[in-house]
């Protein structure tokens, strides 16, 4: 009989499977291990960077205004606005992605690459509870398979749960609970079931018309089945975007991870850097192309993070109501 460990940072980022024999080997098998690179898709629920959602209908502050241009009224003609668009509070969001990654073992002595496909469907929703506080509830459901690789193909479930909370103009907060699951494809063996609290504060600056930069950081505390997974996770990501017309978008990201298996010798430092192209079709329907490199080192001399992956992804969202 087998056991399964895996080393889970985040669906929407890095999986890293950590798959052993139950059989003690101080030496764990290269074809039982597993680490894959996930392009980060615009609207995926588990990206902080994608939060806090964006609110069209919001009404302008009358008081920042008056803060801005003190007792001065201007009068100006009444011009004829566009409708703005309302954000739904509840979405069914579709994703189909392949990609090519350099190294899906994870080993030092083993590094085959593969081709990925990953197709994915997530109800979200994100409903206000008050002027600045939003709940943000999400279910998804995945289907992830290997071109060469078949013996590796899983499923996965992911539910979370979190309360939004903006602190300031331009800038929120994030408290709430994740659950991942993943099972093995065929028998229905289930690989992991993670349980994570999430702490996470989030910051959107606009550096110009069409310049933004958002940055967050994330703390993240699993609970995982195998214990062996159990650890603490911070990370620290940043994202450059411009607009390059209106419908095309080009985006760079860096994240720094640090994550500290508490059941286990092994501390993993890793940094992640990709760039991304993103068509708007409409407003609810993209194409996206990635680019990424992870890199880093961990204290497991078996272990090695280095990847590089390019993937294009294509995304619809549904709004339900």
């Amino acid at each position: 009989m087998r056991t399964y460990k895996i080393a889970l940072c985040s669906l929407a980022t890095l999986l890293i499977w950590d798959i052993h024999s139950s059989i003690a080997s101080p030496q764990p098998s290269p074809e039982d291990t597993i680490v894959v690179q996930l392009p980060v898709v615009p609207g995926d629920p588990n990206n902080p960077a994608d939060f806090p959602v964006n609110d069209t209908n919001q009404a302008v502050d009358p008081q920042d205004v008056k803060d801005e241009l003190g007792e001065i009224e201007i009068i100006t003609p009444r011009q004829q606005q566009p409708p703005q668009r309302r954000q739904p509070d509840v979405q069914l969001l579709l994703r189909s992605s392949a990609f090519t990654s350099s190294n899906i073992t994870g080993f030092e002595a083993f590094q085959p690459s593969d081709t990925v496909f990953i197709n994915s469907a997530t109800l979200l929703a994100t409903p206000k509870l008050g002027e600045e506080t939003r709940l943000v509830a999400a279910a998804s459901g995945g289907l992830v398979r290997y071109a060469d690789q078949g013996d590796f193909n899983y499923n996965y479930l992911n539910f979370n749960v979190g309360i939004q909370q903006r602190i300031a103009r331009g800038m929120y907060g994030q408290l709430g609970w994740v659950q991942e699951r993943l099972y093995r494809d065929g028998n229905g063996d289930r690989l992991l079931l993670d349980d994570s609290v999430r702490l996470s504060v989030g910051r959107q600056d606009q550096l110009g018309d069409r310049l933004r930069l958002d940055s967050f950081y994330e703390l993240r505390a699993s609970f995982a089945t195998p214990s062996e997974q159990n650890r603490v996770a911070n990370t620290l990501g940043a994202r450059l975007r411009y607009d390059i017309t209106p419908q095309l978008q080009g985006a760079l990201d860096y994240r720094l991870s640090l994550r500290d298996f508490t059941q286990q010798e092994r501390f993993d430092t890793q940094n992640q850097i990709g760039l991304e192209a993103i068509y708007s079709i409409n407003p609810d329907f993209f194409i996206s192309g990635s680019a990424s490199y992870l890199f880093g080192a961990s204290s497991d001399p078996n272990v090695d993070l280095d990847n590089f992956s390019v993937g294009i992804s294509i995304g619809l969202n549904v709004p339900l109501f």
